[in-house]
């Protein structure tokens, strides 16, 4: 027996299984509206709304669609909404320079770029087909009462492309399928214990290798997502605290950053009986694994390096 893996097999099941649970609960503190917290139901409404939406712009399956932004549930959903009815999702570095930016559209071939509200300026500066502003565009985006257009599904078509930051020469794309990103969502979150228990944290960037794939695998076991704009220690512990975090990914240098707020936290220490850090990267210096901090950071985390 042979069944396509496409991406979309992660929101489906999450849709079916657990429609009435919190998919996401978006970042607060954003230029755009924020979406607040929406079901899984929602998601995928949305999903279908956005794949809708671009056929109606007349973007074609395999056509290329762009994000330039920070984390956000409009990102997450973009995900399944373009890649989920068979077009390419390019998650790009929204902390590259212009001519990096502009570059990355142009090699990508995308017909539609949808910016961030703080990168407005690209309007101006960088040509595409068409280009929408997250938050001021949504109607144009996720508006649709449409049903989207049938999409076979083809786990060998291409489902993103990634672009390297542009440390040696021009960035490079790419070409992520959707048996490799479903094999990767599924190996990794396995090995990360991912369960319908779990809430994830987005301190991981979802445009850095499509968050390591938890975009998909917290989603397809039901996980909740809490989306976060901008990488901060303290504010990484309070979202913990409120919203009962579970796991997260981060770079050595955003677990020293909850490791440097810990040591003025008032009070236990969010989740240090509970979360677990999927970390990779340069490993952590001795000195800042030192004293009370050292059980939340070593006891709850699991390296990855």
């Amino acid at each position: 027996m042979f069944y396509p893996l496409t991406v979309m097999d992660f929101l489906n099941r999450a849709v079916t299984v657990y429609p009435d649970r919190i998919a996401v609960v978006d970042e607060p503190d954003q230029p755009a509206d924020s979406w607040g917290e929406i079901t899984y139901a929602e998601l995928g409404r949305r999903a279908r709304a956005q794949a809708a939406a671009l056929d109606e712009m007349g973007v074609p399956v395999g056509g290329r669609v762009a994000i330039v932004s920070q984390n956000s549930a409009r990102m997450l959903a973009s995900f399944y909404g373009v890649s989920g009815w068979g077009r390419v999702l390019v998650p790009v570095n929204f902390r590259l320079a212009v001519a990096e930016i502009r570059y990355i559209i142009e090699n990508s071939g995308a017909e539609v770029m949808m910016v961030d509200p703080d990168l407005r300026h690209l309007v101006d500066e960088i040509d595409c087909k068409r280009i929408f502003v997250l938050g001021e565009d949504d109607d144009k985006i996720w508006g649709s009462t449409a049903e989207p257009q049938p999409w076979a599904g083809d786990e060998s078509a291409t489902a993103t492309i990634n672009y390297t930051s542009g440390t040696t020469a021009r960035p490079k794309g790419v070409q992520l399928t959707h048996r490799n990103n479903w094999l990767n969502a599924t190996v990794f979150g396995w090995q990360a214990s991912v369960s319908d228990r779990d809430v994830y944290l987005h301190t991981l960037p979802m445009f850095h290798a499509n968050g390591w794939g938890h975009p998909f695998a917290a989603t397809g076991m039901g996980a909740t997502h809490i989306v976060l704009r901008q990488v901060d220690g303290g504010e990484i512990l309070r979202r913990i605290e409120k919203h009962g975090v579970t796991y997260m990914c981060a770079a050595p240098a955003v677990v020293t950053a909850c490791l440097d707020a810990a040591k003025t936290w008032d009070g236990p220490i969010p989740g240090s009986d509970r979360v677990r850090i999927i970390v990779a990267g340069a490993p952590h210096r001795p000195a800042r694994s030192s004293g009370s901090v050292r059980s939340w950071a070593g006891s709850s985390s699991r390296s990855t390096a």
